[in-house]
């Protein structure tokens, strides 16, 4: 167990740990396409994201295996990985990491992240104040802390809500969340109808709540007004839902997540792989690049092997998927398969979540830039700044860009390492949302990709300007707009989070979307087979292991 000491990064020390990525040194340098492929593996993990590291990374250490990890693109780690764009480095997915102190909250996420890793990766703590949200022109800082949030809401939004309250139902939610866990680990044998007998007995409030939105809770059951309705959702892009319709249970675990403060990875998140990827090979096995797969070979209705998209062969008696859920039972598995396995009319009653545009910016110089990152409600003219819902339906249906909201934060403030690995630089990341349609026609059609770049840019720069008014006046030495540029090529409308966090797909979907899939040797990890985000992912892989062994009390240990 790591020391209370050692917990976090001492930026007041030299850094000491694995090699970091640096300009001179980018991931896209170090990882090659491979001459072969390891022969016969004792397992195959298709996709590198943390959930496909973290179950390779448990299989080698604890079963000794040599894992063969498959990975389409250039560079390994799926939202861990950084796009390496002339000579800025620019996150794909990983910005922000709650409940990395396992002396308080779940306890869960920091261990196992330690165990993947072999305790090599270190962790920065942001500020307390580690989050801003602004709605029109009024600002709120977002504390580490559910009683230095209680003192400033109950100071200032007098008589407008039960505060306290909240925080219990929050805890009390999450205490009975180890039912759907439970509901995850229930062998693929047992009749689903049994399944969902004991996920109704033991989902508690986790259950009861997916089943209310945001809104009704909030607003009705809290008696919240309007204004601190919006605040206590202003986290809602961290899963896509308006509090009109996102689940109450779900987004309340959102907010948990970062109620004991908020972590970054030293050296930036590619440096996760940086840590896994040597356990993997230590063991025997080997991490593929470039090496795209094009079918989960299955003989006698079990899975035996891959087929590449180059035509080679690789035989294992275990293959987990990485590569979520729609991609492996739409694109991966033969469709026959999936149809009388009953995936692909599973598949039909459920959605993506939103994709996302970005802005990079890079500047060729080190500046002060805010640790802190700002949620920028969208706010149009007419428009109460505090309904969400309202609001974004004039972004996303009228495409007013104009308005839009954005999540902006800079990646070289956040690492304490950046300076030494990126000497004389500065960069910033600005997101929106972006529906499926505007996806797929900014594929296609080359005048609205262009447009849509164009808005993106211009507006998510104002967004930037407001709250680093240091970067006005200055040039970036490199700027990149669009749709979208995440951790998966292959995401079902280019989505960021994998499958819609609606409320039934922690109830209704939950036992099809699990580690173990009806074909014998065939498993999923990853953020479908458990929940959304980094934790959910690297948390899915623990789960798929604790599936594929029969272990499941290593899931608490």
């Amino acid at each position: 167990m790591t020391s209370a000491t050692e917990l976090f990064f001492d930026a007041s020390r030299p850094y000491q740990g694995p090699p970091l990525l640096t300009a001179e040194r980018p991931a896209k340098a170090k990882y090659q396409p491979p001459r072969s492929l390891l022969k016969d593996p004792d397992a195959i993990v298709i996709g590198s994201g943390i959930g496909g590291l973290g179950i390779a990374s448990i299989l080698a250490q604890r079963r000794g295996a040599r894992v063969l990890l498959l990975e389409a693109q250039k560079t390994p780690g799926g939202c861990t990985h950084c796009h390496e764009l002339e000579g800025f480095e620019f996150n794909s997915g990983i910005d922000s990491i709650g409940d990395m102190d396992p002396r308080v909250g779940r306890g869960l996420f920091r261990p196992t992240i330690d165990y993947i890793t072999e305790g090599k990766l270190q962790w920065a703590k942001m500020p307390d104040v580690h989050e801003l949200c602004a709605f029109g022109d009024d600002v709120y800082s977002w504390h580490s802390s559910a009683e230095k949030n209680i003192e400033w809401v109950e100071k200032g939004f007098k008589g407008e809500g039960d505060v306290r309250r909240y925080y219990s139902l929050e805890e009390e939610i999450e205490r009975s969340a180890w039912g759907w866990g439970l509901s995850k680990l229930l062998p693929e044998w047992m009749p689903e109808g049994l399944r969902e007998s004991i996920y109704k007995t033991t989902g508690g409030k986790w259950r009861t709540y997916m089943g209310r939105t945001t809104d009704e809770v909030l607003r009705g059951e809290l008696g919240f007004s309007s204004r601190l309705a919006a605040v206590y959702s202003y986290m809602y892009g961290n899963h896509g839902r308006t509090p009109r319709f996102a689940p109450f249970a779900f987004h309340s675990a959102n907010l948990y997540h970062y109620r004991n403060g908020a972590y970054y990875p030293v050296g930036g998140p590619g440096q996760i792989a940086e840590c896994i990827v040597p356990i993997i090979e230590s063991r025997g096995g080997q991490l593929a690049v470039s090496s795209p797969v094009e079918r989960i070979l299955v003989e006698n209705d079990r899975a035996v092997g891959v087929r590449l998209q180059n035509g080679e062969e690789v035989r294992s008696k275990l293959v987990v998927s990485d590569a979520s859920a729609w991609t492996t039972w739409t694109q991966l598995v033969d469709p026959e398969l999936a149809v009388r396995h009953g995936y692909a009319k599973k598949l039909e009653e459920i959605q993506p979540s939103p994709a996302h545009l970005y802005l990079f910016l890079g500047y060729g110089e080190a500046i002060d830039l805010p640790k802190e990152i700002i949620w920028h409600m969208p706010a149009y003219d007419g428009v109460d700044p505090y309904a969400l819902s309202v609001a974004r339906e004039q972004y996303k249906r009228k495409m007013r860009f104009e308005g839009m909201g954005g999540y902006v934060l800079s990646p070289s403030a956040r690492d304490p390492v950046y300076a030494q690995r990126y000497p004389n630089k500065s960069t910033v990341i600005a997101l929106a949302e972006a529906p499926a349609d505007w996806v797929s026609r900014s594929r296609t059609d080359k005048a609205f990709d262009s447009e849509l770049k164009a808005a993106v840019r211009d507006n998510l720069l104002k967004i930037v300007h407001r709250y680093m008014p240091q970067l006005k006046g200055k040039t970036p030495a490199y700027a990149l707009s669009g749709v979208p540029m995440g951790c998966n090529p292959r995401a079902w409308h280019g989505c960021s989070l994998g499958l819609e966090p609606s409320g039934d797909r922690f109830v209704k979907h939950t036992h099809w979307l699990r580690p173990q899939t009806k074909i014998p040797g065939l498993y999923l990890t990853g953020c479908d087979s458990f929940s959304a985000g980094f934790a959910g992912s690297m948390a899915s892989a623990r789960l798929t292991y604790c599936a594929i062994s029969g272990n499941w009390p290593w899931m608490l240990a």
